[in-house]
C-alpha cells in the first residue's frame, strides 16, 4: 500500500473457504494515470480520488455478490458475480465506474444502446443473454450470461500466433454474419463498429462461439441529418474501413471488419486495412509473395475465400458486398458468386448490379435517400440515378 504495486497473491488463495470474498485482496484504481493498488475496505481510491471497482464479497443491488474481477478499462469493471435470488447463477456483471455527471450521462447512453440490442438479439444463440440492467443515481450495471472461455485473439496469442483451421472459421463467420443481417435489417440499421477476433470468445468445447461487446454500435440515423452527421469515431486499426475511420460508418463497414476478421483468423496475421486487399489481389494474380504474405498452398486450396476477403476489405464500399446475407451464402457455397439472374426477366447481370441491365428492375436492397434529392436508389449504385448526385 505504500507504492502501489500489486501482489500476486497464490491461486487457490484468491477465493477463502466455501466462496467467501478473498481477505486484503488489493483493488486496483481504474485511472489510467494512476493504477495503484487500494484496500478492499476503500470505495475511492486513496492516491488519486478515482472511484474504485467493487471489491469481491460486494453485493450489488441486493442480488448480485462480486466474486472476482474479470476485465477493467476506461468504461468500469466486468466482474463474475453469483445471482443470489437465483441459486447463485453465475452471471457477469458490467460496472459503469464515472464520476463526471456529465459523462456519465453519455455513457449512460451506451450502455442502454448495448441493453438493447443484446434484448433485440436474443433469439441468436451466439450473443449472450442479458438477465438486468440497473441505473441508480451515479451507477448503472449490466447483468449478462457469463461466458466462460476465452477470445480468439488471446487464444492465437497464446499459441505462437497459429492460425484456426479454416472450415471451422468459415462455420463461424456464417454465424456471425448471420448476426450482422439481423442488425442491418433494423431500420435505421444497427453498424457494431467493433467485430474483430478480441470481441469473439471461444466456449471450453473449444468449437462455439460468442459475440460479445456490442457497447459501440449505434444507429444511422431515422432523418438524412443524422445520416450524413459525422458519429462518434469509434474503430480498431486495420479492422475499420476508411469511411468509418472519418465517423461515417454503414453496414458494408462491418463487412470490412468480417474480412479483416477472417484473415486474421486463418492467416494468423494482423490485417492492414485495405493495403491487405492490395497484397491479396498481388498474390491472387500470381505475382510474388511478399514476406509475411499468405501461403501459397493456402491461397490455393481456398482460393475463393482470400477472394471473399480480398473483395470486402475494399477502400471503397461500392466494391464490397452488399450485405452480410450475401457474404454467408458465399461462404455456405464456398465460391464467389458472379453472375445473377434477374427476377423479372431472367436476364443474367453481373453479381451486385444494382438495376437489371435489360428490364431496369431493381436487383439490390433500397439505399438511404439521395442527399441532394432524397430519392432512393439501389445498392451498388455510385451515382443517384434521379439527379447524378455522387452516392456515398
Amino acid at each position: 500500500m505504500d507504492c502501489g504495486y500489486l501482489v500476486q497473491p497464490e491461486a487457490e488463495n484468491l477465493r477463502g473457504e466455501a466462496g467467501s470474498s478473498p481477505e486484503g485482496l488489493p483493488v486496483l484504481c481504474l485511472n489510467p494515470a494512476c493504477g495503484v493498488a487500494n484496500s478492499s475496505a476503500d470505495r475511492v481510491c486513496q492516491r488519486c480520488g478515482s472511484p474504485l471497482p467493487a471489491a469481491p464479497g460486494t453485493v450489488l443491488h441486493g442480488r448480485y455478490r462480486i466474486e472476482r474481477q474479470l476485465a477493467a478499462g476506461g468504461f468500469g469493471a466486468v466482474y463474475q458475480a453469483a445471482d443470489l435470488k437465483e441459486g447463485d447463477r453465475q452471471v457477469a456483471v458490467k460496472d459503469m465506474i464515472c464520476t463526471d455527471p456529465l459523462e456519465f450521462t453519455i455513457r449512460l447512453n451506451f450502455f442502454r444502446r448495448e441493453a438493447e440490442i443484446l434484448r433485440s438479439l436474443q433469439d441468436l444463440p451466439i450473443v449472450p443473454r442479458i438477465f438486468d440492467f440497473i441505473q441508480q443515481g451515479q451507477t448503472a450495471h449490466l447483468v449478462m450470461e457469463l461466458i466462460q472461455g476465452q477470445d480468439l485473439l488471446k487464444i492465437m496469442e497464446g499459441h505462437g500466433n497459429q492460425p484456426f483451421p479454416i472450415d471451422q472459421v468459415v462455420r463461424w463467420a456464417q454465424s456471425i454474419c448471420d448476426v450482422l443481417t439481423h442488425m442491418h435489417n433494423y431500420s435505421p440499421a444497427l453498424v457494431h463498429r467493433d467485430l474483430k477476433p478480441d470481441n469473439i470468445m471461444l466456449l471450453e468445447d473449444k468449437s462455439e462461439i460468442k459475440l460479445i461487446d456490442f457497447g459501440t454500435a449505434r444507429d444511422m440515423g431515422r432523418t438524412q441529418r443524422t445520416r450524413m452527421a459525422t458519429k462518434t469515431r469509434v474503430y480498431t486499426e486495420g479492422y475499420a474501413p476508411p469511411e468509418q475511420i472519418i465517423g461515417k460508418p454503414e453496414p458494408r463497414s462491418d463487412l470490412f471488419a468480417l474480412a479483416g476478421t477472417l484473415y486474421h483468423l486463418v492467416t494468423g496475421i494482423p490485417p492492414e486495412g485495405f493495403y491487405t486487399a492490395r497484397e491479396l489481389e498481388k498474390q491472387l494474380a500470381g505475382e510474388s509473395i511478399s514476406p509475411g504474405g499468405v501461403p501459397e498452398r493456402l491461397l490455393e486450396t481456398y482460393r475463393w475465400l482470400f477472394e471473399l476477403i480480398k473483395i470486402n476489405l475494399a477502400e471503397d464500399a461500392n466494391d464490397r458486398y452488399v450485405s452480410a446475407r450475401e457474404v454467408k451464402t458465399d461462404l455456405e457455397l464456398q465460391r464467389i458468386t458472379k453472375e445473377a439472374a434477374c427476377p423479372q426477366c431472367q436476364t443474367i447481370n453481373k453479381v451486385r448490379e444494382p438495376y437489371c441491365l435489360k428490364c431496369a428492375a431493381p436487383l439490390t436492397d433500397a439505399t438511404p435517400p439521395c442527399a441532394h434529392c432524397g430519392k432512393q436508389n439501389r445498392m451498388g449504385s455510385r451515382c443517384c440515378i434521379y439527379c447524378g448526385n455522387r452516392l456515398r
